[in-house]
């Protein structure tokens, strides 16, 4: 059974917010930049995890397609 992943998402959310603070704080635009490509990656990377532990919990399902939808089935 995969880990919770809880604790690399708010691990990468605090990342991404010291980063944010960093950009605000340094004079240096080229600096600014820098920590806001950083932070966007570490948000990124936290949306990552948020969808692989969606996929990877009990009780959801891995894709969108309803089975129940003719629509969608693979027999309609």
């Amino acid at each position: 059974m995969p880990l919770p992943l809880t604790r690399e998402i708010e691990e990468c959310r605090a990342h991404a917010a010291h980063c944010a603070r960093q950009a605000k704080s340094t004079a240096r635009p080229d600096i600014r930049e820098d920590f806001r490509r950083l932070e966007q990656n570490w948000l990124q990377l936290a949306r990552s995890y948020e969808l692989a532990q969606q996929i990877t919990s009990p009780g959801t399902k891995s894709d969108s397609r309803n089975d129940s939808d003719p629509q969608h089935s693979e027999l309609a």
